[in-house]
């Protein structure tokens, strides 16, 4: 029958990774210039342009790499993205700009207000529309006005958009930025883009690294392993005897409300000439 004991060390608290990153690509959609293309350019005018130009509306895109920054079945656990305004227009008008997760794919080199990518693969609508090239809903939204640095702090949708990225890449199409009034001339404000050097945007992540199963062992005729217990989680270490495998089964549970503890599990081999593990972490809502 296998068998299984848990040793616990001293409490620690809950420890998360830290990771800041800089746009991949971003690019600004004009609708003063319908076929033109502001990939390589070193400032975004999102927002929209007052009288003088025509009233146009101006929309941002970005996008982040997160493959091998952010191991895979890590936990999201906060985000916050920084833009800095570089240039405002006189007698501006303060707006709430929003951030809307894109769902269809673009090129940096290529994106206007037309096309998305290239001259054969449009937008739904000029400029892009929601729900089909970007969310119905903002992840997340703060008051532009001034010069300076201004931060979209975590959100639970800014997060849930992360986390979407870290579970499936391929779902990773960044961000659009737009003003809520965009039928109000003079929202416009120039932003630096990627190439504007120390002003560039930047995402800040923070993360809990998935659980790790560590120091496997033979000791006569068990096997053991530990691996670390944080505060707020339960765990389920469970095993099958052959892969692929429908039917995993719990060999034992953790779970820690207040502190972190190392968690120790011994299973006999006697009954099973070959057997697997695999280690899950779910929030208990405990703490």
């Amino acid at each position: 029958m296998a068998a299984w004991f848990a040793s616990v060390a001293a409490p620690f608290a809950l420890m998360a990774d830290l990771l800041t990153l800089r746009p991949v690509a971003d690019t600004r959609l004009s609708e003063q210039f319908l076929d033109s293309n502001f990939g390589n350019a070193t400032d975004l005018i999102i927002g929209t342009q007052g009288p003088t130009a025509g009233t146009p509306k101006n929309r941002g895109l970005m996008k982040f790499d997160l493959i091998g920054r952010i191991p895979p079945h890590s936990e999201i656990t906060s985000v916050a993205l920084t833009l800095t305004v570089t240039k405002v227009p006189q007698e501006g008008v303060d707006s709430i700009f929003e951030l809307r997760r894109v769902l269809q794919t673009w090129n940096e080199s290529e994106a206007t207000w037309k096309n998305r990518s290239g001259i054969t693969t449009p937008w739904s609508s000029p400029g892009g529309a929601a729900p089909t090239d970007f969310s119905s809903t903002a992840s997340a939204a703060i008051v532009i006005n001034e010069l300076g640095s201004y931060t979209f702090d975590s959100t639970t949708n800014l997060m849930a958009d992360v986390q979407s990225w870290v579970d499936n890449s391929s779902a990773n199409l960044g961000w659009v930025v737009l003003t809520q009034l965009e039928d109000v001339g003079k929202t416009a404000r120039h932003f630096a883009s990627r190439e504007g050097g120390a002003s560039a945007p930047t995402l800040v992540v923070q993360f809990v690294p998935p659980p790790l199963i560590a120091g496997t062992s033979r000791q006569d005729t068990n096997l053991t392993f530990h691996f670390t217990v944080e505060a707020g989680y339960n765990y389920a270490v469970e095993y099958a005897d052959a892969l692929p495998s429908m039917n995993w089964l719990v060999l034992t549970n953790f779970g820690a409300k207040v502190a972190g503890f190392e968690a120790g599990v011994t299973n006999s081999i006697l009954t099973s000439p070959s057997r697997f593990f695999r280690l899950s972490r779910a929030p208990c809502n405990c703490r």
